[in-house]
């Protein structure tokens, strides 16, 4: 919440009251240091203001430090990477130019609608650099400020670009929250009223791309742990640095492998904030100390897994069994997927085997069932059975059987799956101790029957 107050030298206080607010602050702090702007920590200091938010941090300024021009020097320097323009500069500071220079300040200028409409008619061609710096230099506010609103991964991602800098907007300037004011708007109000909408709107929304993680991924992320002003920064801070210290995974793994390794400066429950730039809206996950903690456990544990459905989805097992850890989803329907995954051609079905054991083992851990000895034993009665059935000339019932135990538990016809195991077990002549567990309750104890289904497989009547 953002109060107007009269606090000595100060005028504004801005408190972490919900995440909008908690990631201006963060993205305010960054900007006050970079300029060494004096600011004051509302939990460090004696005396309050006389009309603060009680329970919430915040930070105590002076609004006339927030200047357009200064906003866009901040800009400049925290996205200096995707600043097209800095990176010609650091071209024509050299003395003599290749060809491959020369073509490709070409290319940069022709990259940006604002380099092109400066340098309309002008070329570069290796002597007329200093054209080139004063026209930039000339034009540097400008060309910041239409870089950094018009970038995917920048101002746009998180903000309408058209208020960029802007106040006293009617709704709010966030993707998601903002709304076409030349459009019909009475649907959202009250009874279709539109005088019954309310939208809250601030200038210190500006600085909230400041706040969240690496621009870099297209998917980027703020930890709203607003206990306090100093845990917003550091943890944020440490969350940004593990997320790009982090290679060769996608967006949701990084996060998932940097939650893992939080307990330094995550010990408590959180909300996180994500924001893709190939959705027009912010999205919200709450994470649990105690999910937090069952993740923590998965760490080392190999589920590298990745096979493709179809053009639009790729099946990811460490991401699917990390998602469903955070939001408190048990690995049934992944368990499932991956018995009927050793039937696909090519499969690599002792690879996938051990993924799945190690699944069901997860699985009942979470559920907390007190079954591993049974579990145990449904996976030494499924491997000895197909043993017997080697030795018994009819190996190729192994698949049979275990395609129609696995069918029975996709449909969750339990019943269906009972008498399966049962007729299998007269056939090869032995009992399974595991089966009685299962049939005092087969929906809670259907790991079992995972279990038993996963050890079915063609082994050699050699092997123990």
């Amino acid at each position: 919440m953002k109060t107007k107050i009269d606090y000595f030298d100060y005028d504004t206080l801005l408190q972490p009251t919900d995440w909008r607010f908690a990631a201006a602050v963060v993205g305010l702090c960054k900007y006050f240091d970079y300029f060494g702007i004096v600011y004051k920590v509302l939990y460090d200091v004696e005396e309050k203001p006389d009309n603060y938010i009680h329970g919430f941090d915040g930070i105590i300024y002076k609004s006339e430090d927030i200047t357009e021009e200064k906003y866009l020097e901040f800009a400049e320097n925290y996205f200096e990477k995707y600043m097209t323009h800095k990176n010609i500069l650091n071209i024509l500071e050299s003395q003599e130019f290749s060809e491959e220079q020369i073509k490709l300040v070409n290319d940069l200028v022709k990259s940006k609608t604002v380099l092109k409409g400066l340098f309309d008619k002008i070329k570069f061609d290796g002597t007329n650099k200093d054209i080139f710096i004063s026209t930039i230099e000339e034009n540097r506010a400008e060309i910041i400020k239409n870089i950094f609103k018009n970038g995917n991964n920048l101002y746009k991602n998180y903000c309408n670009e058209r208020l960029i800098f802007t106040e006293d907007n009617s709704t709010c300037r966030l993707r998601g929250y903002n709304v076409d004011k030349d459009r019909k708007t009475s649907n959202l109000g009250f009874c279709f009223s539109k005088e019954s909408f309310e939208s809250n709107d601030i200038l210190e929304f500006d600085f909230i791309p400041f706040a969240f993680s690496n621009p870099d991924m297209r998917e980027t992320y703020f930890v709203n742990n607003n206990f306090s002003v100093k845990s917003l920064t550091q943890t944020n801070y440490a969350f940004s640095n593990q997320l790009s210290s982090t290679e060769n995974k996608d967006d949701k793994n990084k996060l998932m492998l940097v939650l893992q390794n939080s307990k330094d400066y995550i010990s408590y429950d959180v909300e996180i904030i994500s924001k893709s730039q190939d959705k027009a809206y912010y999205e919200t996950f709450f994470v649990r100390l105690e999910r937090l903690k069952k993740l923590r456990e998965l760490s080392g544990k190999s589920l590298n897994f990745v096979k493709k459905i179809n053009d639009d989805y790729w099946f990811n097992l460490e991401k699917e069994v990390y998602m469903r850890c955070l939001n408190n989803v048990l690995l049934d329907d992944v368990i499932l997927m991956m018995l009927k995954f050793y039937f696909d051609d090519n499969a690599v079905k002792g690879y996938i085997k051990s993924r799945t054991d190690m699944l069901i083992d997860i699985n009942v851990s979470w559920k907390g069932n007190d079954i591993m000895d049974e579990i145990k034993s449904a996976k030494s009665c499924g491997f000895l059975t197909s043993k017997k059935l080697i030795e018994m000339k009819s190996s190729n019932k192994i698949n049979s059987y275990k395609q129609k135990i696995i069918s029975a538990l996709c449909a969750h016809d339990y019943d269906r799956a009972k008498e399966i195991i049962l007729s299998l077990s007269a056939y090869v002549g032995m009992e399974f101790s595991f089966f009685y567990t299962f049939l005092e309750n087969a929906e809670e104890n259907k790991d079992l029957a995972f279990a038993f289904a996963s050890a079915l497989i063609e082994v050699s009547s050699k092997n123990n």
